[in-house]
């Protein structure tokens, strides 16, 4: 049996319909959630089990050598649970990104933050916050000594733990072998890689197809900044660099509703402050995913500035709709791309173009390219092929 430890996230359901299409009926999928707090899983396949119940323990308890056992998030849980796990069973790791790139923070948070965003980090998000109860003088003690002087304890103890973790990995599933490198740079690890994309990057269909070719106003260009109010986007960086077009016809949308309602709330100021309320528009509510990929339709241009992989997803999926895409050149996603041929443009390099050459769109050639490589980077019979293998 093949037990899969997961998160409530929208791309699981697309999962389990490829793994019961290669593998129906050997598969466990367990949801570290309570099922009256999903909000986006919603097969009857599934078991809302949160990973710190004895239920749960349970579960783990079944597993033999003769069962598989992969983590979609590498939450500290699910570390936790493989390490648990008898020495012969196989585990495997579907690699997301920040689940392995920033964590433990101290040792990468240097390569993925530009200053400004490191500097919000490292006041902000990197130390606990302050506890403050003077009913409980002992526990203010504790909480300020752990701010202060030890917080960087946890960390390293997580640094231990995924060091073992991935001694202990026997696949790495994932569709760049740039990634797969990082990994090996980074851990000793005996994980083989196998080739697995989530389902991301959806194509326009026909109504999307129909907005794109509607009449449009051009003396507008709408740019796309970042896919998430999380820190590794950048967004600081990026507003910096996008200032030198600030005076031109633009429209800034920025997504910023998924992630940290604070850290949201200091980039939609920032920007405004730059660009002026009119200029820009930041989406701070959920949106459906195909009234995102509508907006997606309306987009000229699309700014990335992660410094690791990130937004994938939107990436393929601008693409699939012609658009032009700027991608931070450190990105591993960028290298990808890059020296597979296609199209991308690197961010770092914004500041340096004038604002004709920035907004300039993609010719029909280099758009039929770009997708022609998408579709082979990305191949839906090699992927379930690949997930057959495995799940057998």
């Amino acid at each position: 049996m093949n037990y899969h430890l997961m998160v409530d996230d929208k791309f699981i359901n697309g999962f389990i319909h490829d793994a019961e299409k290669v593998a129906p009926g050997k598969n466990v999928y367990l949801i570290d959630n309570w099922k009256n707090k999903a909000k986006f899983v919603k097969s009857d396949l599934v078991t809302f089990v949160p990973f710190y119940t004895p239920a749960f323990a349970a579960i783990l308890k079944k597993v033999t050598d003769k069962d598989r056992v992969f983590v979609h998030w590498a939450s500290d849980l699910a570390v936790k649970a493989v390490l648990s796990l008898p020495p012969n069973v196989t585990t495997g790791m579907f690699f997301w990104g920040g689940d392995v790139v920033e964590i433990p923070a101290f040792r990468f948070k240097k390569t993925i933050y530009g200053p400004l965003s490191l500097e919000y980090f490292e006041k902000n998000e990197e130390r606990p916050k302050l506890k403050f109860n003077p009913m409980r003088p002992k526990r203010v003690l504790t909480s300020f000594a752990q701010r202060f002087f030890n917080y960087k304890g946890p960390d390293r103890e997580i640094a231990r733990t995924r060091e073992r973790f991935f001694k202990r990995l026997n696949l790495f599933l994932h569709w760049s072998h740039i990634d797969y490198q990082w990994l090996l740079n980074h851990y000793t690890t005996p994980a083989e890689h196998k080739y697995f994309y989530y389902d991301v990057g959806q194509k326009p269909d026909a109504a999307e197809q129909a907005l794109m070719n509607a009449p449009k106003d051009n003396s507008i260009t709408t740019i796309l900044l970042g896919n998430s109010d999380t820190i590794t986007n950048n967004h600081l960086e990026a507003l910096q660099a996008l200032s030198a077009y600030k005076n031109q016809p633009i429209k800034l949308v920025i997504p910023l509703n998924y992630g940290n309602d604070k850290y949201a709330d200091l980039v939609e100021k920032e920007a405004i402050r730059i660009f002026g309320a009119d200029k820009v528009m930041a989406l701070r509510t959920f949106m459906q995913r195909d009234e995102y990929y509508k907006m997606l339709a309306q987009v000229d241009v699309s700014v990335m500035f992660h410094y690791r992989s990130q937004a994938a997803g939107n990436v393929l999926a601008l693409l699939y709709r012609g658009k032009k895409v700027f991608i931070h050149g450190r990105s591993t996603l960028y290298q990808l791309l890059h020296t597979n041929d296609i199209a991308v443009f690197d961010s770092a390099k914004i500041g340096e173009m004038d604002f004709k050459e920035f907004k300039a769109p993609l010719d029909q050639g280099a758009i039929d390219k770009n997708i022609d490589i998408v579709n082979r980077l990305f191949n839906e019979d090699e992927k379930l092929e690949s997930l057959k293998q495995v799940l057998n």
